[in-house]
């Protein structure tokens, strides 16, 4: 199929403008511009899936650069572990980060 950011948007934003409840968007949620573009149409809440598999700490990543983006490549793997411990597949393979030396 093919991916794009935020690829729930254009339909969810239809049931936003037509329903008063508290609404949350998910779906292609990899990034700060597609959580802005969410809250700005009126969502409660933004939801990630995938990209929390991959990068747990995804959240304060995004928070302190607002210019990065999840490493989720979208390849729909982690969908053969809903069943047995949701994982992404391909995260053994990142390498560690370094942890930051007190000099910088």
């Amino acid at each position: 199929y093919p991916y794009t950011d935020a690829y729930m948007f254009d339909d969810a934003r239809q049931i936003r403008e037509a329903i008063d409840l508290p609404m949350m968007l998910l779906g292609g949620i990899v990034d700060r511009p597609s959580m802005d573009k969410a809250m700005g149409a009126g969502f409660d809440f933004v939801a990630m899936g995938r990209g929390l598999l991959r990068e747990p700490d995804l959240p304060l990543k995004l928070q302190e650069d607002e210019r990065r983006r999840s490493l989720c490549v979208h390849c729909n793997r982690c969908m053969a572990t809903i069943y047995s411990g949701s994982r992404c597949v391909l995260r053994e393979y990142v390498p560690p980060i370094p942890a930051r030396s007190s000099a910088s």
